[in-house]
């Protein structure tokens, strides 16, 4: 430690030349059914992954049923008409695997984790639950009451305050403009006859996609899939209905109005592009640049430079319908103003200025660099095959973009901010108390104050 010297504790690091770096191969095939198949085999000890993803995303969730697909999908291994809950718990437990079931906002999920020579009855028990879910009454009621216990519990959190904030501001009247979990008054007013009526139509073959990866014997895993899924039959299901952003000219300032906070939680954003854009890849160098990483801009001003927050980050959301870009940070309430500030001077100066080579660089090793590590574990190379079915994205996707990123220059990542940022028509959302944050929120924008029960509301007035 002696031999440290403060120039170099100014100076990062020179970083590593990356190694290169290919994804691992597969099969990809179609079932007579309509079913999408992919298969990975690779070594990482006696162990399978299954994922089987259907086309129930909470984005196909008008506001009157908001909730609907996240709690079907929570519903599905609560009992089928052959097998109650405890049944299926038992069965998984005997093969000494693990199941889960949920919904995000692309797609329903049915997984289990299992030892490889178990391949065989786990498929089979996810065939049965995916074919034979039946929604028992008690069980409706059941967990109907524990989400909307849950639901009461998020609305004292001040980040999904502000998460339900910057949605209904950018998406009202719409699927994105609520939670994906619900609301109270949709929550109650579900029952069994929305949820069968969704899971009939819904989780079909045609638009699903199961994903088998790990210590796969690709031959026996073909016969199993034939014999747990061959057989599944369905209809085509509906397509999401159309998610339009709300129209905006200005900046818009809304002000959740919690007196008794410590700090404010801080989001500020847009609607911007969904997931199947052909720049969604470059723009995640844009982002980790700017607020995808430690080193990025945003956190370094923010944390490092200002002090007034122990992070910040930025994204824009990997939905099939035009997600939401935003900037996020729980912030010290009296640095607000100079912090929403910072965050919009960061998104100009993109604009404006052209990177430099060697920040440019720096991001593309570091993305480059943990790509890898997002394949390590079996779950994270079926992430990765699950994002090309659920987005029909070609097999040589990620290679593809990849090179994109290799090949990405500093001007086309001024042309990308200048096309796909918004900084003069922002929603701002601060969660915290109003007597403090109006006075230094004034001049951003026109500003709305809410109370928590109203944060859905605020997309709503007049622009």
């Amino acid at each position: 430690m002696d031999n440290v010297t403060e120039d170099m504790r100014s100076k990062p690091p020179i970083p590593a030349q990356v190694i290169p770096f290919s994804f691992p191969s597969f099969e990809h095939f179609h079932l007579a059914s309509g079913l999408e198949v992919y298969l990975a085999s690779i070594d990482r000890g006696p162990l399978v992954s299954l994922h089987l993803a259907c086309p129930a995303g909470a984005w196909h969730d008008s506001p009157k049923v908001a909730g609907r697909a996240t709690l079907a999908a929570e519903l599905l291994d609560e009992g089928t008409y052959d097998l109650t809950a405890m049944e299926i718990a038992a069965r998984i437990d005997s093969l000494g695997g693990f199941l889960s079931s949920q919904a995000d906002w692309n797609a329903s999920w049915l997984s289990i984790s299992l030892l490889s020579k178990h391949l065989e009855p786990g498929l089979d028990l996810l065939a049965q639950i995916v074919t034979g879910a039946a929604f028992p009454d008690a069980e409706v009621a059941r967990l109907r009451q524990q989400r909307l216990a849950n639901l009461q519990r998020r609305a004292a959190q001040p980040s999904s305050l502000a998460a339900d904030a910057l949605a209904g501001a950018l998406y009202p009247g719409t699927a994105y403009g609520q939670p994906a979990m619900g609301t109270r008054d949709a929550v109650k007013a579900l029952g069994r006859s929305e949820l069968v009526d969704f899971y009939r139509q819904q989780f079909t073959p045609r638009g699903s996609v199961l994903i088998l990866a790990g210590d796969l014997d690709l031959t026996a895993a073909n016969r199993a899939i034939e014999r747990g899924l061959g057989g599944w039959s369905g209809g085509q299901p509906l397509a999401a209905g159309s998610i339009q952003s709300r129209a905006q000219e200005e900046t818009r300032v809304i002000i959740v109005d919690r007196p008794e906070a410590a700090q404010t939680a801080l989001r500020i954003g847009h609607a911007s592009i969904p997931r199947t854009h052909p720049e969604y890849v470059p723009l995640q160098v844009l982002n980790s640049l700017l607020g995808g990483k430690f080193t990025s801009r945003i956190n370094l001003s923010l944390r490092e430079e200002l002090g007034i927050t122990y992070g910040a980050s930025s994204s824009f959301s990997p939905r099939l319908g035009p997600g939401p870009f935003q900037v996020a940070a729980d912030v010290e309430t009296d640095g607000v103003g100079i912090g929403t500030r910072e965050i919009i001077r960061q998104l100009h100066r993109l604009q404006d200025e052209s990177v430099d080579e060697v920040e440019l660089q720096d991001t593309k090793t570091y993305l480059l660099g943990v790509f890898p590590y997002s394949l390590q574990r079996i779950d994270g190379l079926a992430s990765r095959l699950a994002d090309l079915g659920i987005a029909s994205l070609p097999d040589d996707y990620f290679d593809q973009q990849l090179a994109v990123v290799r090949s990405l220059r500093p001007e086309a990542i001024q042309m990308l901010a200048k096309q796909h940022l918004h900084p003069t028509r922002l929603a701002v959302v601060a969660v915290g108390p109003a007597d403090k944050l109006q006075p230094q929120l004034e001049g951003f924008g026109r500003i709305s104050i809410v109370p928590p029960s109203e944060v859905l509301q605020a997309g709503l007035g007049p622009d």
